[in-house]
C-alpha cells in the first residue's frame, strides 16, 4: 500500500509543481472568466451615457419632483434637467448638453402619452433611468411599502409542490450553477486525465516503466498513477471555485443578484457520488487508452471519441429542459459516460429521485472499479508490446 501512495504522490507533484500546470491548468479558467466579465461590463459601459436627460412638462406631474431611484451597478446615473418651454430643450438638445428630452402634455396623467427628442440613438439604460424617475413621482402619495412592490415589479416564482425547491424570475441564474459545475469537471476530467495518458505513454516510449515494475506491480502502478491524477484535478477544480468564490463574496453586497447565488445540497450529494467516481473512471480509461497505443497521437484521437458521449446531454439541452424527467432523461442519467452532466443539468431543473441518483452513484462506481480494473490489465499487456499498438479485443480477452 505504500508503494501504491508513493506512486500517487509522485504523479501529483510531477504536475502541480509544474508551472504549465500553475499558468494553464489553474490559471486558464480564471482568466477566461475575468476577460468574459471585463467584456460584459465593457459592452455595458459602452451602452451607458451620462449626458443628461431634459424633460418639460405640461402635466404638472413634476413640479417639485422627486430625485430617481439609484440605478444598479453597472449602469450609472443619469441627471435628468426641467426646461420650461420645448424650445430651450431643443436648444440645449442641439448644443449637446442633453442627450435627449421628453415632453409631458397636460393629459399626460390621464393618458400616460409623451414624446421624446433626440438626436442620435437614445440608449435603454437611460431611457429606463427617466421612466423610474416618473415611476417614482406617480407614486409619490402612494403607501411606501405598496410604491416600492409596484416598482420593482413582479416575482414570478416556480416552486415544486412538497415546497423544497424553487426558483424565481430574479435568481433564475441558480438553475444554471449544477450545469456550469458539471461542465467544469469535465473540462478538468480531461485535462488532467489527458496528463495522465500522456505520461503513461512517455514512459512506454522511454521504457521507465520497465524500471519501475521491478520495483512495484502494475496494479499499484496504475491505481497509484490514477489516484494521482485524481488529486491533481481536485486540486484544479478547488481552486477554480476559489477564485470564483471570492469575487462573489466581494461583490454580493454592490450588486444585488449575486446575493440569490445558491448551491442546493442536492448539487453537492451529486458532485460527490456521481462526478467523483466518474473522474475516476475516465482517468482510468485515459490511462488504459495510453496504455494501448504506441504514441500519443493516438491516444489523442481515441479521447476525442471517448469525449463525445460525455456531451451528449449539453447537445440535447432543449429536450432535457422542456422535460427532465422524461424516459430519454432517465436513460442518459444511468449511462456511466454521459451521467454526470445529466444529472446536474436536471438537478437545476427538478427534484431528482433518491433512487436515481443512488443507482447511477452505484453504477459509477463499479465502472470506475471496472475501468481501474482494465487500466492495470492494459497496462501490463502493453508492457510485453514496446512500440507497437494494443488491440482493445486482446485487452478484453479471457487469459
Amino acid at each position: 500500500m505504500t508503494k501504491l501512495w508513493n506512486v500517487a504522490w509522485h504523479e501529483y507533484q510531477r504536475h502541480v509543481f509544474k508551472r504549465r500546470f500553475v499558468l494553464i491548468g489553474l490559471l486558464s479558467v480564471p482568466l477566461v472568466i475575468l476577460v468574459m466579465v471585463g467584456l460584459i461590463y465593457l459592452v455595458l459601459s459602452m451602452n451607458i451615457n451620462t449626458t443628461p436627460l431634459g424633460y418639460v412638462d405640461y402635466s404638472g406631474l413634476l413640479t417639485n419632483p422627486l430625485p430617481a431611484p439609484a440605478p444598479e451597478p453597472p449602469d450609472r446615473p443619469v441627471p435628468v434637467l426641467p426646461f420650461e418651454t420645448e424650445t430651450a430643450a431643443r436648444s440645449a438638445l442641439d448644443a449637446g448638453r442633453i442627450q435627449a428630452y421628453f415632453v409631458l402634455p397636460a393629459d399626460y396623467l390621464s393618458t400616460g402619452r409623451l414624446s421624446v427628442v433626440h438626436l442620435g440613438a437614445l440608449k435603454d439604460p437611460a431611457r429606463q433611468q427617466f421612466y423610474n424617475f416618473l415611476t417614482a413621482n406617480l407614486l409619490r402619495n402612494t403607501d411606501p411599502v405598496i410604491a416600492n412592490r409596484l416598482v420593482i415589479g413582479a416575482e414570478i416564482m416556480v416552486q415544486t409542490p412538497d415546497g423544497s425547491r424553487s426558483v424565481s424570475s430574479k435568481n433564475w441564474f441558480n438553475v444554471l450553477v449544477p450545469i456550469v459545475a458539471g461542465i467544469a469537471f469535465i473540462i478538468a476530467m480531461f485535462s488532467t486525465g489527458g496528463y495522465l495518458m500522456q505520461a503513461v505513454v512517455e514512459e512506454k516510449e522511454n521504457r521507465t516503466m520497465e524500471v519501475i515494475i521491478t520495483s512495484v506491480s502494475p496494479n499499484q502502478f496504475m491505481a497509484g498513477k490514477i489516484i494521482g491524477d485524481t488529486a491533481v484535478g481536485l486540486t484544479q477544480i478547488s481552486l477554480w471555485m476559489l477564485f470564483i468564490v471570492i469575487p462573489i463574496l466581494a461583490l454580493r453586497n454592490t450588486m444585488s443578484f449575486l446575493r440569490g447565488i445558491q448551491i442546493e445540497p442536492q448539487t453537492l450529494l451529486l458532485l460527490a457520488f456521481v462526478m467523483f467516481p466518474a473522474f475516476i473512471m475516465i482517468s482510468a480509461l485515459m490511462a488504459a487508452i495510453g496504455a494501448t497505443v504506441s504514441e500519443a497521437r493516438e491516444g489523442q484521437q481515441m479521447v476525442s471519441m471517448l469525449s463525445l458521449p460525455i456531451w451528449i446531454p449539453y447537445m440535447l439541452t432543449g429536450s432535457l429542459m422542456s422535460n427532465p424527467n422524461s424516459p430519454l432523461a432517465l436513460g442518459l442519467s444511468l449511462f456511466p459516460l454521459t451521467a454526470p452532466l445529466t444529472l446536474l443539468m436536471r438537478d437545476g431543473l427538478t427534484i431528482l429521485p433518491a433512487w436515481q441518483i443512488a443507482l447511477s452513484a452505484l453504477i459509477q462506481v463499479i465502472c470506475a472499479a471496472g475501468a481501474i480494473w482494465l487500466a492495470g490489465r492494459a497496462f501490463r499487456l502493453g508492457m510485453l508490446r514496446y512500440g507497437k499498438r494494443l488491440k482493445w479485443r486482446e485487452v478484453l480477452a479471457k487469459n
